[in-house]
Formats: C-alpha cells, sequence, structure tokens
C-alpha cells in the first residue's frame, strides 16, 4: 500500500476556496494554501508542518476540514488524515450533514507501544472502502 502511487496524487501548494453558507447574507470565503496532500476522490492526506516541539494535529482541524470541505464529490463520505509525522488523526466528514467524527490520536512516541501498526490498519481500511465503493 503506498499513498505515492496511482490511483492517489500529490499535489503541493494546493490553492484551496471554501465558501461558508450564512444564511443569505455575505458569504465569507476561506482561502488557503495546503502545504502537502495526498488526494484519491475521497481521500485526504494533509501533512503540517512541525518546526517547533509540541504542535498537536488537533492545530491542523478546522483548516483540514475546511479543505475537505471543498471536495467536489459532496454525497459520499470523506476521510482525512492529519499527522505532524509524529501523531496522527483521522477524520470521516459527511459533508451533507454537515458532521465529522474524529479518530483517537495515534502516537509513534507512546512509550509502552508504538502505534505505527494501527496508523497503518486504519489507512489500510479507508483505502479499501474507497476502492469498494
Amino acid at each position: 500500500m503506498s499513498l505515492c502511487d496511482p490511483p492517489f496524487k500529490i499535489q503541493s501548494e494546493e490553492l484551496v476556496k471554501v465558501e461558508i453558507e450564512n444564511g443569505g447574507e455575505e458569504e465569507p470565503v476561506l482561502e488557503g494554501f495546503i502545504d502537502a496532500l495526498v488526494v484519491q476522490n475521497r481521500l485526504w492526506v494533509v501533512l503540517i508542518e512541525a518546526k517547533r516541539y509540541g504542535l498537536s494535529v488537533m492545530q491542523a482541524l478546522g483548516q483540514t476540514l475546511a479543505y475537505m470541505m471543498a471536495n467536489p464529490n459532496s454525497e459520499m463520505p470523506v476521510f482525512g488524515m492529519i499527522t505532524t509525522g509524529e501523531d496522527y488523526i483521522f477524520i470521516k466528514l459527511n459533508q451533507q450533514m454537515r458532521q465529522y467524527a474524529l479518530s483517537n490520536k495515534f502516537t509513534l512516541s507512546n512509550p509502552r507501544e508504538n502505534e505505527l501498526y494501527q496508523v497503518m490498519r486504519v489507512i489500510k481500511r479507508i483505502v479499501s472502502l474507497i476502492n469498494n465503493k
């Protein structure tokens, strides 16, 4: 399983714009650049730079949800992963219901158990869900 091989594609410095529906008032538009992104229809992997120790994956949640909302295929759930390279969190977004769910945070620095294998199992499961629909 490689997220760098087809059918996945890697994009960098991708500009994303999301229009916020505001009930008729002037609707604000959020826009920004994604540092690195792996996309395959319904899977979005957002990599955040961890320049200093202690940067939380949760700090990128709002930005990641905004990027995921920009997905043109809104009829099916969209999956995402945020990582610092050490910590990982998975997101499932239902755009039509405007609801999301988060996984537990997985960390590679857990002194009792390296959670890399659990991260790989989740990624494999998401990829199989996407490929079977």
